[in-house]
């Protein structure tokens, strides 16, 4: 029933399925794995034959596959079978399963264990039975999950063999795909990872792209006004004055609409500085720049610091009468803020001298002609003893 001897067949070179190395020792083989790091199969029998353990283990004893030889397990009742299982169902193999033991249908019950209880479905199990009318071939095959259903009595070793290294095969073939999902699944969890972390990080990034953005923008706005602004008095510095003056003498010489230019002169400064010293003359230059913004009421009316004690206001879409107003008011300003000047030649108090000049810019005119009749108009007031405003009326 089990010959011991199977005789040798010829194989071709592509065949490496069986390799037989003697009469008594027969390896397996699909591949050349590193057997050092290889477990023996394991291989239980759930059977109360103890003459079937005996028999299945004489006939593949010297089995090996893929460079791994076959442990046995053996239980003698559905009983010891399920208490071997809780401890070793995790890395067996192949249950060859006994159906009737102590009862018809105990070998069924033991899959219904392993299968749903266990909740193993790598093991192969491969039921066998001495009393097929006992437990029907079909029903058994299309109710219970199993692998293989054989009578005892067909279990010649050539059989035996064949059924094992297939069971064999499936087994290694479902758990190189589980740990192939296993690794896939860590793969993706990882993927998954490395993404949050990243979109982690991109998010930081943004943040700190923002924050510095603002903080540049910020500093460039800083930048800007720290350019265009006199540190001591608060207000437009030249260089603001003439780019400004630059755009609305352009501006305004497109839409033929006036523009008016005061220029200030703080009068005997240089005296008010030697006396009250350079702290008071800085607090004084301070003060009046302040009060002449005051008066400004329009946002493109800009006043600024021309040089010195000297200040210019720019007065777009302004004529010659309002400029005048303006001057007015600016020098009643000052004359209220009543800071005390002893050495002035023309008041107990700081005044100002004004020089007023309004044009229509023309496109081909330079902008620095009304520049140059402001300033003529500011020499006239200077000359005719300071605290007054004359206007430059074009006769020289």
């Amino acid at each position: 029933m089990l010959p011991t001897n199977p005789k040798p067949h010829n194989q071709s070179p592509q065949d490496r399925d069986l390799v037989c190395l003697s009469d008594d020792a027969i390896c397996f083989s699909d591949e050349d794995p590193d057997v050092t790091s290889l477990q023996d199969w394991k291989i239980m029998i759930i059977d109360d034959e103890p003459d079937v353990h005996r028999a299945t283990q004489l006939a593949l004893k010297n089995v090996t596959f893929e460079n791994r030889k076959l442990t046995f397990l053996s239980a003698y009742s559905a009983k010891e079978g399920k208490e071997l299982l809780a401890i070793a169902h995790t890395d067996t193999a192949l249950v060859l399963l006994d159906i009737v033991m102590e009862t018809n249908d105990a070998g069924l019950r033991i899959v219904q264990h392993i299968r749903e209880e266990l909740k193993n479905q790598q093991i192969r199990i491969i039921l066998r039975t001495g009393h097929p009318g006992e437990a029907p071939e079909e029903s058994v095959i299309l109710n219970y999950d199993i692998n293989d259903y054989k009578l005892k009595i067909e279990l010649t070793r050539q059989k035996l063999l064949t059924t094992a290294i297939a069971a064999l095969r499936s087994y290694r073939d479902i758990n190189t795909i589980e740990q192939q999902r296993l690794k896939l699944a860590q793969t993706l969890e990882d993927l998954q990872q490395v993404q949050f972390q990243l979109e982690e990080y991109t998010h930081r990034l943004e943040a700190k792209v923002a924050q510095r953005t603002a903080a540049l923008e910020n500093a460039n706005r800083e930048l800007h006004r720290l350019a265009i602004v006199d540190d001591l008095t608060l207000v437009a510095n030249r260089r603001r004055f003439d780019e400004y003056w630059q755009q609305q003498w352009q501006f305004l010489a497109h839409q033929q609409q006036p523009i008016s230019l005061i220029l200030i002169d703080v009068d005997y400064f240089k005296h008010y500085n030697d006396y009250y010293g350079h702290q008071a003359g800085d607090e004084c230059l301070w003060k009046v720049a302040q009060a002449i913004s005051s008066v400004l009421n329009r946002p493109t009316d800009l006043i600024a610091r021309y040089g010195g004690e000297e200040f210019a206001v720019i007065l777009p879409y302004t004529s010659l009468n309002g400029a005048t107003k303006v001057a007015e008011a600016i020098a009643a300003e000052i004359y209220s803020l009543n800071i005390p000047h002893h050495q002035s030649k023309v008041s107990d108090r700081v005044t100002l001298s004004l020089g007023i000049a309004c044009i229509v810019p023309q496109l081909e005119l330079s902008p620095k002609t009304a520049i140059a009749f402001a300033d003529q108009a500011l020499y006239q007031a200077k000359s005719q003893g300071r605290n007054r405003f004359c206007v430059y009326l074009g006769n020289g």
